[in-house]
């Protein structure tokens, strides 16, 4: 189902509801606490670099002031693309809210923790044509990108619309909207193999370079971080225990914008990640992953003042 679909399905709900169904609930404060599981969505990345490529790295080429697009501004450099299966992890927050007099609405500002070990590795596409994919393959022995964690603490603005009844079930749905300060353990790896013939991206013209480029890797292994504006639907049932302390079960959907964040790589080439001795251009990577997603389902309990 697309999320159109979604939110269209929750609003006529939401409309169906406040025609029919009385309010019974009384005003006032409550804290509530809940604790279940997150089942984030499969992640869909790019990077990109500001590397010249090697015939430019002075540690490999000496004599790169002799190639003419070695002594230009730099214009770009490296983009890639991965993708990265669903996982999922544990949930957990708290919030504070209050439910207002004679109606069926109630506010809340709510905290909650996510943490989606996601533990994959996955080999970059770097988009190329057939037969470059294929020069890539034969000088690589490796390019992979790998994430560990996925974690957020979150901060989110909540209305709810209780669904109250003769009962002591009490079903109901929510809108949220808030922040996530989010962190990702990010690593990545391009190792090319030991033999020189296999370097396609060196001409023939320069065999010591070749020579020393061979069996050299590229590794970046952070933890990047971005706050992210996110946006959430739930629904859920709570269950009067007594008349102050209600244990229910709530089901999110959480929808975030786009992560972005980098850094300089921890290993260029096998060499300090720099393209010349004196320091004076270093070469950073950037990740960005789009429609970071993610559903969720807890047990809650709430009591009331």
């Amino acid at each position: 189902m697309n999320k159109s679909v979604s939110l269209t399905a929750v609003t006529a709900v939401f409309i169906a509801f406040l025609v029919v169904v009385p309010v019974q609930a009384e005003s006032g404060f409550y804290i509530s606490g809940e604790l279940g599981m997150n089942f984030g969505e499969s992640l869909d990345s790019k990077g990109v670099d500001n590397d010249r490529g090697s015939v430019c790295d002075e540690y490999l080429n000496p004599g790169y002031l002799m190639i003419a697009r070695c002594n230009e501004p730099r214009t770009g450099g490296d983009a890639w693309k991965n993708s990265f299966s669903s996982d999922e992890g544990i949930l957990f927050g708290a919030a504070i809210g209050y439910r207002f007099e004679n109606s069926r609405f109630r506010v809340e500002l709510e905290y909650f923790y996510r943490d989606t070990g996601y533990e994959e590795t996955s080999t970059i596409d770097f988009g190329a044509d057939p037969q470059t994919v294929a020069k890539i393959n034969d000088e690589l022995l490796v390019v992979a990108e790998h994430i560990d964690s996925l974690i957020s603490h979150n901060l989110f603005a909540n209305v709810y619309m209780d669904f109250e009844n003769d009962s002591q079930f009490t079903p109901y749905i929510g809108l949220g909207a808030g922040f996530a300060m989010t962190d990702l353990d990010y690593g990545l790896v391009a190792q090319r193999r030991l033999d020189p013939n296999t370097i396609f991206t060196v001409p023939d013209t320069l065999p010591d370079v070749r020579n020393r480029l061979a069996g050299t890797a590229t590794i970046a292994d952070k933890e990047l971080d971005d706050t992210l504006f996110g946006y959430q639907v739930m629904a859920g049932v709570d269950y009067a225990l007594t008349e102050s302390l209600l244990l229910g079960v709530k089901a999110r959907w959480v929808s975030f914008n786009s992560f972005k964040d980098g850094s300089d790589y921890d290993s260029l080439r096998s060499h300090p990640p720099n393209l010349r001795l004196d320091g004076s251009e270093p070469v950073a990577y950037e990740v960005k992953i789009d429609d970071i997603e993610m559903f969720g389902v807890s047990m809650n309990l709430k009591y009331q003042f």
